[in-house]
């Protein structure tokens, strides 16, 4: 969990029963994550970087292979917002300027652990949600299962 006002991660942990402040976590300025497989992931507008955190290893790592992707696609967003779609899987939102126009896309990546713990990512598909994104705000994406 991520305070709004104060940029705080705290962490519930089950087992203990006790809610605690992650110095880890508080180390980035992280936002519209998502966790697949009970890594946290979010897009790093700064750095252009899909960042990965393992709570097993209590640390940040970034995921590789969507150098290229990111760098091009994600150029002027400020805001990403990540949701799980599926197993081993997560859909990147953000916003871009194509023709002038704010245009709101969606990427689609496939992510998987390879020896040695390093998060590999594969852009499966990439499209367009929204032509006209300069209408609407994103604030929270959910994944929904029937």
């Amino acid at each position: 969990m991520r305070g709004i006002r104060e940029s705080y991660s705290i962490v519930y942990d089950p087992k203990e029963n006790k809610w605690e402040m992650n110095e880890v976590l508080n180390s980035k300025d992280w936002e519209g994550g998502c966790v697949v497989d009970d890594v946290l992931y979010y897009l790093d507008c700064s750095d252009k970087a899909l960042r990965a955190y393992d709570p097993k290893q209590s640390r940040w790592s970034v995921v590789y292979g969507l150098d290229e992707f990111l760098a091009a696609e994600t150029t002027q967003s400020k805001w990403a917002n990540a949701v799980k779609c599926g197993e081993k899987k997560l859909a990147l939102f953000f916003l871009k300027t194509h023709d002038g126009k704010k245009v709101i896309c969606c990427a689609e990546i496939a992510l998987e652990r390879r020896q040695g713990g390093e998060i590999w990512g594969k852009m499966e598909s990439f499209d367009a949600v929204i032509e006209d994104g300069g209408l609407f705000d994103v604030m929270k994406c959910v994944a929904v299962t029937v």
